[in-house]
C-alpha cells in the first residue's frame, strides 16, 4: 500500500485543478531551494534552521542549501530574501530581530516585512540569563548581589541594542534594579555564546537553544528563565516570576518566502514543513537539543507575527520615552 502523505496529496489536488501544457505547481519543486540564514554559522539559529532543512530535504525531495548572509541583526539577508525573485526557490529563516528590531529602528533601507510570505514557525523558547560554568554565580540572586555592589561593572551580552536578547536584560535590569555592561554580538548567538564560555562576558541572555549544549556539557549554567512556566528541558532552574520579578520574554524562528510567491507553490512548502513536525527521528533530535520546537502553519504565524510586533513596538517605545532606549 502506498500512503498519501499531505505533500503528495496536496500534489494530486494540484494536478487535477491545474491546466495542461507549461510549468506548472505540479512539477514543484524540480531542483534544489536556497535558504538564506541571516545569522553567522553555528550559532543557536543557524544549528536549528540547519537541522531542520535536513530534514525537510526528506519530505520535499529536493535539496536545500543554506546561505549565511549577516549583518544588521538580521536585516541584510532578509532583505535579499524580501528582494529574492518569488518563484519559490528562494526561502530563509526570521528571527525576533527579523520582523520587531531591524523594521522599528530602521536599520536596512527599503526594509518591509510586507515584503515577506510567511510560511510557518519552527521554534517558539523562552530567554534565559546563562553563566560561564566557572562564573562565582551559583544563584540569579548571587548574580544581582554582586552587580549592586559594583554598578556597571559586571556585563551581560546580547546579539544586538535593542534587539531580541538585549530588552529582556533591560528588563531584568530594571526589575531588580542593577546596573550592568550591555555588550552586543550582533553576529548572532554564536560570538555571543563564545564570548561567555571564554570569560569575555560575565552573563548572557540569549535562547535556552543556544546555550544547551553547553550546559550539558558543563560548560555553562542557566540561573533563570523568562518565561512563564519551567523549562522542560531545564527543570531545575527557576522561572523569573517564580523568583518573584515580573520578566517574561521569548523568541522565535520563523520559515518565509519573498512576497508573490504562487499559492500552490506556498501549499507544497508549507505542507512539507508541516511534515518535518510528524518525523520521529525530528521530533528525537528536537527534544535532544531543547530546541523547543513548535508548528504554526503560515496563516497562524503570520498573525503571531502582527501580535508580538503590536506587544513590542509598544514596549521599545516605552523604553525610548523613558531614556533607556535612543530610536
Amino acid at each position: 500500500m502506498i500512503k498519501l502523505t499531505r505533500r503528495t496529496a496536496a500534489i494530486a489536488a494540484l494536478a487535477v485543478t491545474m491546466p495542461l501544457g507549461g510549468a506548472t505547481a505540479q512539477d514543484y519543486p524540480s531542483k534544489d531551494l536556497t535558504h538564506i540564514m541571516p545569522w553567522s554559522a553555528g550559532g543557536g539559529t543557524d544549528t536549528v534552521m540547519r537541522t531542520f532543512m535536513n530534514f525537510a530535504e526528506e519530505t520535499l525531495g529536493v535539496g536545500i542549501n543554506t546561505q549565511n548572509v549577516t549583518g544588521a541583526q538580521s536585516g541584510v539577508g532578509t532583505l535579499r530574501l524580501m528582494k529574492a525573485r518569488p518563484d519559490g526557490y528562494t526561502i530563509g529563516s526570521l528571527t525576533w530581530d527579523s520582523v520587531i528590531t531591524v523594521p522599528y529602528y530602521g536599520l536596512v533601507p527599503g526594509y518591509d516585512t510586507d515584503q515577506l510570505t510567511y510560511l510557518g514557525s519552527v521554534t517558539v523558547h523562552p530567554t534565559v540569563l546563562a553563566v560561564n560554568a566557572d562564573s562565582p554565580y551559583e544563584t540569579l540572586e548571587d548574580f544581582i548581589t554582586a552587580a549592586k555592589e559594583d554598578p556597571g561593572e559586571l556585563s551581560i551580552s546580547n546579539v544586538g541594542s535593542g534587539g531580541v536578547w538585549h530588552l529582556p536584560a533591560l528588563d531584568l535590569a530594571d526589575a531588580t534594579g542593577i546596573e550592568v555592561n550591555h555588550v552586543p554580538y550582533p553576529d548572532g548567538s554564536g560570538p555571543q555564546r563564545e564570548a561567555l564560555l571564554s570569560g569575555e562576558t560575565d552573563a548572557a541572555s540569549l535562547s535556552a537553544s543556544a546555550v544547551y549544549s553547553a550546559v550539558q556539557s558543563g560548560q555553562a549554567r542557566v540561573l533563570a528563565v523568562m518565561g512563564t512556566e519551567r523549562s522542560e528541558f531545564l527543570p531545575e532552574v527557576p522561572t523569573m516570576e517564580e523568583l518573584g520579578y515580573d520578566v517574561v520574554w521569548g523568541s522565535f524562528r520563523l520559515i518565509a518566502a519573498p512576497k508573490g510567491i504562487d499559492a500552490e507553490k506556498r501549499e507544497i512548502l508549507e505542507q512539507a514543513f508541516a511534515e518535518v513536525f510528524e518525523m520521529p527521528e525530528f521530533q528525537a533530535r528536537a527534544e535532544e537539543t531543547a530546541m523547543g520546537a513548535v508548528w504554526m502553519d503560515g496563516e497562524e504565524t503570520t498573525a503571531y507575527v502582527q501580535a508580538s510586533q503590536q506587544k513590542a513596538f509598544s514596549l521599545i517605545d516605552n523604553l525610548v520615552e523613558q531614556g533607556i532606549l535612543e530610536k
